[in-house]
This record gives structure tokens, C-alpha cells and sequence, in this order.
């Protein structure tokens, strides 16, 4: 996400790094210009205030907006951005910074009380955000996790979400966190996955899941109404099949 996005850099290989590099600009402009795919953001508070206007008229469709990290901490933007991108007819979603080492059922009680998800069919399910530790990307990536530790931790988290929003939670991850932290688990399939894999032709396939449903695919887009650079994504289906996700 955009506020941790550097993080892949250091997971990351050397080749994808190349990757990232020379797969950011023009060929992802050509990417956008000949697909049918519905084509959003995800900001955090990082990204500062969003003209979301500006960012449907540039041609996207939905945004992801950051709303928690961990027990506590909330975005001090996030209801601005949240209804900002709904007011501008987008579809949006809200998204949580998972922090593993710390209790999943105090994190989604959180999130969920900061996001107050409502089927309303404008609101794409809830996120749970699966990425490596930011505090020591280089030692402890899986926050000190074995694999069968992060999956219930992972499975507490969700189970909450689902019982209380009646919606399969979206996982966002990268496939090399998903398979060093969770062993390339294919426990949650069922879940819509939005991953994030930069500056290649078509994202990696991951514990078991079909294919993405969302795909980050640049950390450097440009998009009217955005300051700075953002995360840009594709969604694997057009407007309509969006539409109907946000209707569960």
C-alpha cells in the first residue's frame, strides 16, 4: 500500500526491481489505453487530500482508502477520503494495515468500528492488508510468525469481518510475502485476492486462488487529482462485474 510500499523493494529480486523501473511508465500507459478493465487508486494519508473528481474524470472507477494500522492507529484523513471518492461516483473500499504481532480480533473490532461497512452497493468488501513488517523488512519479515501462526492469525481477523459485515474479506498481498509467511496457503481461495506485482506482464498465481481480482500493478502512477505519485490498480473485470462485487 502506499504507505508501506517501499517494503516490496526489499523483498523484492533484483530482477523485478529492474522490472519496476523500465514497467512503470509507457508500457502501462499502453496497459490502460487498450483494456476493458476497470481501473482505480488506493491512497492513504500519506497521499495528503484527493480530488476525486479530478480522479474519475482520469478514468477510474474505484479507490482503495487506508482507514487503520494495527490497535490504534487511525488515518487522520480517511473519512474525507472515504466519502470523497463516494461523492465523486466511485466505488470504494476501506483497508487495514495488518500488524500479526499483535491481537487480530483487537485490530478488526478497530477497523471495523473506524469503517462503519455498509451494503450499500457503492462499497467494495473490506481489506485486510498482508504485508511484511515495516519495522524490520530485512530480519523479521513475518513479524516472528510461523506459517501455522500467521494463518490463525489471519483467520481470526477475517472470521470477524465476516461475522459482522456478512462479506469475504479482499486480501492484499505480494507473492513473496504470501508464500515465506504463510507457506503459499491456500486456506483462504475463497477470499478475493488484490495483489501487488510490479513492472511484470501478468501478476504471479498464489495459494491456489484462480487468478487476482484486483492487481496492483504500479506504486508510481500519475492520476489527476493526486499530488503525488499512487498505487494504481486493475480490477479483473469491467464496471458492471465491479458493481456486483460491491453488492456481495
Amino acid at each position: 500500500m502506499n504507505v508501506h510500499k517501499r517494503l516490496f523493494v526489499f523483498l523484492a529480486s533484483s530482477a523485478l526491481l529492474c522490472g519496476l523501473a523500465a514497467g512503470n511508465g509507457a508500457a502501462h500507459a499502453d496497459v490502460d489505453a487498450s483494456t476493458k478493465q476497470a481501473l482505480g487508486i488506493d491512497v492513504s494519508n500519506h497521499n495528503g487530500p484527493v480530488d476525486f473528481k479530478a480522479v474519475k474524470k482520469d478514468g477510474r472507477d474505484f479507490a482503495f482508502v487506508l482507514a487503520t494500522d494495527g490497535s490504534s492507529f487511525r488515518s487522520e484523513l480517511f473519512d474525507r477520503q472515504y466519502r470523497g471518492a463516494s461523492k465523486a461516483g466511485l466505488f470504494r473500499g476501506a483497508y487495514h494495515f495488518a500488524r500479526p504481532d499483535s491481537s487480530a480480533s483487537k485490530q478488526a473490532n478497530h477497523f471495523l468500528k473506524t469503517v462503519n461497512y455498509r451494503n450499500d452497493g457503492k462499497s467494495l468488501p473490506p481489506v485486510l492488508d498482508m504485508e511484511a513488517n515495516p519495522a524490520n523488512p530485512n530480519g523479521s519479515t513475518c513479524y516472528g510468525l510461523n506459517h501455522k501462526q500467521m494463518k490463525a492469525w489471519i483467520r481470526d481477523f477475517l472470521g470477524k469481518v465476516k461475522k459482522t459485515t456478512k462479506r469475504d474479506a479482499i486480501i492484499y498481498t505480494s507473492p513473496v510475502f504470501w508464500q515465506e509467511c504463510t507457506g503459499n496457503s491456500k486456506a483462504f481461495k475463497d477470499n478475493p485476492l488484490w495483489i501487488a506485482q510490479w513492472g511484470v506482464g501478468k501478476p504471479d498465481k498464489i495459494g491456489g486462488w484462480p487468478d487476482y481480482t484486483f492487481w496492483q500493478y504500479s506504486e508510481s502512477g500519475h492520476v489527476d487529482g493526486v499530488k503525488r505519485k499512487v498505487d494504481v490498480n486493475r480490477f479483473n473485470g469491467g464496471v458492471a462485474k465491479l458493481g456486483k462485487l460491491a453488492q456481495g
